[in-house]
């Protein structure tokens, strides 16, 4: 049993370190970020919860239409004068009682408003199921746009970090002519202090990686302290569509089928519409039908053991001739004994049957005076529609409004990338002249300083505007209903 033991203990073990080097060893993609947020991110489980809190609202408008079942069961002791119900006549004894009842009831018409409730309910559970899918685009998006920001990031530290590196060399090199004698020590001085230079840039681009990261972190609802390395794909190879080829009027055209927020605000209105319904129908009467069951049992506190009969003469009299004869008066005493816990229950079952009783019938309520609140559950539900139409109008604008700023935004990006592209070619073919030159002693070093600190502002810049365009031309391809890809 122990050796049992202690191979269970080593095989989980075992079991657990390959599971963390697994975890540390794999690398998150997009889809791996946008599918774990989707089911750990505190919005989309909000949005889940009051979903599942629609269904169980509709569950239970449904459930209205059933008969409705109530079992009653009333014991109590009385005292004073009652009604003892195995004679049907009032008693001045105490007494032990017991009711019991079951009792139906289903409403057979109420002018739809039971119907239109149900529906108006459906509509809403439909509508809370698409604002999860709201919820689920609007985490992607962020998502997406987190993960790209923290793509940047790595990107400029890998450029910094070419940067520092040809500073280093540069310097190397210097220092050497310098010791030659072939340099004054300022070239180097200043070659050293590029490097430095370069060197908190390095740092500072590292440490944004790690806080772009943790936000990264936040938004997916990692924990801070997980293990994080990201699958980076070459930014060049990133699928995006040619702005040149897109129009935002068929952009618009697509997200008002595609959106979720288009479709909850068209099921919304349609709730509203039902309610509306359900409310008018509450002012007429209704009819239901209603069925009860019924027994009853007592017991007196005490029972009669003896009746004893007998006379007593009364001073009314008769004359018979001239004697009297006087009136007796039937007199009789009742002996009564208490009753212990267990003959308290005595003809229980008998009373039961002899007592059982049943009803069925149907009724009408017709809505005559109740205090306003079927007119005002009427004006509710109408200014309930306006808003909604309204909302829906505003969520229409708004999305046309993102669409086109997106949509300008991305040939913006894409006219800058184009415009960054060709500085780089230009700052990259100045400095390879520069350097050049540098090393044949025609340039001073700050000249040579200024042409690499362009080349690496220029590549930054291009950076910035590559990784700006994809972004927008992604927020494109969302609105038009492919999703997030990279």
């Amino acid at each position: 049993m122990g050796k049992l033991f202690c191979f269970l203990v080593v095989f989980a073990t075992t079991m657990a370190n390959r599971c963390a080097n697994a975890q540390i060893n794999t690398k998150w993609d997009l889809r791996s970020c946008v599918e774990f947020a989707l089911t750990h991110n505190v919005s989309v489980r909000q949005a889940d919860i009051q979903a599942r809190l629609s269904a169980v609202m509709l569950k239970q408008s449904r459930m209205q239409q059933i008969p409705s079942l109530n079992l009653s069961a009333n014991h109590g002791f009385s005292f004073g004068r009652s009604l003892d119900y195995s004679t049907n006549v009032y008693t001045d004894n105490n007494v032990m009682y017991e009711q019991l009842g079951l009792s139906t009831q289903v409403n057979i018409f109420n002018w739809n408003s039971l119907r239109n409730t149900i529906r108006s309910n459906d509509l809403n559970y439909q509508a809370d199921m698409a604002a999860i899918d709201k919820a689920k685009n609007d985490v992607a998006l962020n998502v997406a746009r987190q993960y790209l920001l923290v793509l940047l990031d790595m990107e400029q530290a890998a450029v910094t970090d070419v940067q520092l590196k040809q500073s280093q060399a540069q310097y190397q090199n210097t220092r050497k002519q310098v010791d030659a004698g072939a340099l004054p020590e300022l070239n180097a001085a200043e070659m050293e202090a590029q490097v430095a230079r370069d060197s908190a840039n390095l740092i500072g681009a590292r440490t944004q990686i790690e806080l772009d990261k943790l936000v990264l972190k936040v938004l997916i609802n990692l924990p801070a302290d997980a293990i994080f390395d990201l699958e980076v794909p070459p930014v060049e190879q990133i699928p995006i569509d040619n702005i040149l080829e897109i129009s935002p009027v068929t952009v618009f055209e697509l997200a008002m089928k595609s959106q979720p927020q288009i479709k909850v605000n068209s099921l919304r209105l349609m709730a509203a519409q039902r309610s509306y319904e359900a409310a008018k129908g509450k002012q007429y009467p209704s009819i239901s039908l209603f069925g009860q069951l019924g027994s009853a049992f007592n017991s007196p506190f005490k029972s009669m053991s003896q009746v004893n009969l007998g006379d007593q003469l009364t001073p009314a009299y008769v004359l018979d001739g001239p004697d009297k004869l006087f009136v007796y008066s039937p007199v009789s005493g009742v002996v009564t004994n208490q009753k212990n816990f267990g003959q308290l229950w005595d003809g229980y079952g008998t009373q039961l049957k002899n007592n059982f009783g049943q009803g069925i019938g149907i009724g009408l309520s017709i809505p005559i005076f109740n205090n306003w609140s079927a007119k005002a559950g009427i004006e509710r539900a109408r200014w309930d529609i306006k808003s909604r139409e309204l909302a829906m109008e505003q969520d229409s604008l708004q999305l046309k409004q993102d669409i086109y700023t997106a949509y300008n935004q991305a040939l913006g990006s894409f006219h800058t990338f184009s415009a960054r592209q060709k500085e780089v070619a230009i700052a990259e073919r100045s400095f390879d002249l520069a350097t050049k030159r540098f090393e044949i002693g025609a340039m001073q070093t700050i000249e040579w300083l200024t042409n690499q600190s362009n080349l690496y502002n220029a590549r930054i810049n291009k950076l910035i505007a590559q990784y700006d365009y994809v972004f927008k031309m992604k927020v494109l391809e969302f609105y038009k209903g492919q999703g997030i890809r990279l």
